[in-house]
């Protein structure tokens, strides 16, 4: 494969990628969770490909794999290690709360690229079907019951923000 035709399939894999998260943030919109941002990294969490606050202030956090490669890669991160080891929170001073896990994670795939025999117990699993939409295969257990802070949900706010106004990410 040239260098050109290996730069169109990365461009296409990661607008297919985005599309998804976009329909996902519309789907969890309508389910009343906000707020709802992508790519966010920041109090203590990896990089969530997509994360949102539900109703109840329970943090929920999406990885998108479009690919079984992309998807078995994604064990090497240390996130998932602390998810099996369900460490949850940690106080860095008396007015803030760093979250090493979501309340509930979930991956987010294309159907049937992934069966449900393959998701570790601390997460649950979403096809996403042209024609059906997003379909729960698996429900995420709750991995902790600390919910999120104001602090928390103002960052995520700053950082679709920053995204909206300035089309930059912030940190």
């Amino acid at each position: 494969m040239s260098r050109k035709s290996s730069i169109k399939k990365i461009k296409r894999n990661n607008t297919e990628s985005k599309n998804i998260e976009a329909a996902l943030a519309m789907n969890l919109y309508e389910k009343n969770h906000s707020p709802i941002t992508t790519h966010f990294t920041g109090h203590g969490l990896s990089e969530c490909d997509v994360i949102s606050i539900s109703k109840s202030n329970f943090i929920y956090e999406y990885e998108v794999k479009i690919s079984r490669s992309d998807f078995k890669a994604d064990f090497k991160k240390e996130k998932h290690k602390l998810m099996l080891e369900k460490a949850s929170v940690i106080d860095s001073n008396i007015n803030d709360v760093w979250y090493y896990t979501p309340n509930y994670f979930y991956f987010v795939v294309p159907l049937n690229l992934v069966s449900i025999d393959e998701i570790p117990e601390y997460a649950g699993l979403i096809y996403i079907n042209e024609l059906l939409g997003f379909e729960t295969i698996k429900k995420a257990p709750l991995l902790h019951k600390i919910k999120a802070t104001d602090t928390f949900i103002r960052k995520l706010s700053h950082n679709l923000t920053c995204k909206l106004v300035f089309k930059k990410v912030e940190y």
